[in-house]
């Protein structure tokens, strides 16, 4: 009767852990859920495994686009694994994004031969997406394309304005952005954790120099950073964007989990504090287009995750409600908007459930095992 019982918790478990995690429950899931489906009805092109940028469009998203749209499936995989063959074969569709007819590959805007004028920001979202993709299927494609891929974002820096990555391959607007060191940075210091040595060091190294160059040329006095410089004039445009400083501020976090110095905390800290004057005049979401506002969400949700300190995930929590209130009245028509709003959510189910915990406790250690 023993050996019966025994096989039949051990069947139990098998079929449970195949099962999307529904029975963790969480009250953001149900909407997460309800705001992919829609994506997938609405934006989806099946023959193609591409995402339109406008609802029930013909014309496939840019790949600023593709890359919020590929963050949100990678964050659905954690739950529902339907989500992962969607993920793999949209991956394997960006190749036609891929430009390898060049010294470095990259990614370009639109699907093209060649020839355009990359973003090197662009990339630099796309090393951070599939990283994360590598974290939760351990597929060694996506590390492999992040490895590449960060190969050509770091060969946008240059010395002209003390250093700094270009927004443009061509130099076009003649800017060095925050939009694409601050990523670039992160990039280096999680890719880091995947390897041996002196890789490992290398990549922490290039991370800390974009940080202090970014730092010192684009930190406002309040901490939070400016958008650019012209090198030209050296005239710095100081408008703070929320996605800017949200990833400044995952930086600052990400060096002190690896080297424990207490400064990085605190300016992590100063920096989510400074961040409240980012809110609408209600106090409920940020300010910023959801293209933007959502990865100062993540970094709230990282900043709790690593102060504890509770006012953090509150104002996650508030901003993810008001935006989806919205999207409740009326879906956006835009791929991009829908992706961040789903990205949002479905970060907010990984902390409120066993599974969504569990990840972000292994990827926020200063090294991978």
């Amino acid at each position: 009767m023993k050996t019966l019982l025994n096989r039949f918790l051990a069947g139990l478990v098998v079929l449970l852990s195949a099962l999307p995690i529904r029975a963790q429950t969480s009250p953001f899931l149900a909407k997460a859920m309800e705001v992919s489906d829609s994506i997938q009805d609405r934006f989806w092109d099946r023959k193609s495994n591409l995402y339109s940028a406008k609802a029930d469009g013909t014309e496939p998203e840019l790949i600023w686009g593709n890359g919020v749209m590929f963050s949100s499936l990678v964050a659905a995989s954690r739950h529902d694994k339907r989500f992962r063959p969607v993920m793999r074969n949209f991956f394997e569709a960006l190749d036609a994004y891929w430009d390898v007819k060049v010294k470095i590959p990259g990614y370009e805007p639109g699907r093209t031969q060649g020839g355009s004028d990359k973003y090197y920001d662009d990339n630099a979202w796309m090393v951070l997406t599939f990283l994360e993709a590598y974290e939760v299927t351990k597929d060694s494609k996506y590390l492999k394309r992040a490895e590449e891929t960060l190969e050509f974002v770091i060969s946008g820096w240059d010395e002209e304005a003390g250093g700094g990555i270009w927004w443009h391959e061509k130099h076009k607007d003649g800017d060095k952005n925050t939009c694409v060191n601050a990523p670039a940075a992160l990039g280096c210091f999680r890719l880091a954790r995947f390897e041996k040595e002196p890789a490992a060091s290398k990549w922490n190294a290039e991370g800390e120099k974009i940080v202090v160059w970014t730092v010192k040329t684009l930190q406002g006095d309040n901490g939070l950073f400016g958008d650019n410089i012209d090198v030209a004039s050296g005239k710095v445009n100081g408008g703070q964007l929320t996605y800017n400083s949200g990833l400044m501020l995952r930086n600052f976090l990400s060096m002190h989990a690896r080297t424990g110095t207490e400064f990085y905390l605190q300016e992590a800290l100063r920096m989510g504090k400074a961040a409240e004057g980012m809110l609408d005049r209600d106090k409920k979401m940020y300010r910023d287009p959801l293209k933007w506002s959502h990865l100062m969400v993540e970094a709230d949700l990282e900043l709790y995750r690593a102060s504890g300190q509770e006012a953090y995930l509150k104002r996650a929590i508030s901003d993810a409600e008001a935006h989806y209130a919205k999207w409740k009245e009326k879906p956006a028509d835009d791929l991009i908007t829908e992706a961040s709003l789903a990205r949002e959510l479905w970060l907010l189910v990984d902390h409120s459930t066993p599974v969504g915990k569990e990840f972000w406790k292994a990827s926020d250690k200063m090294k991978v095992k």
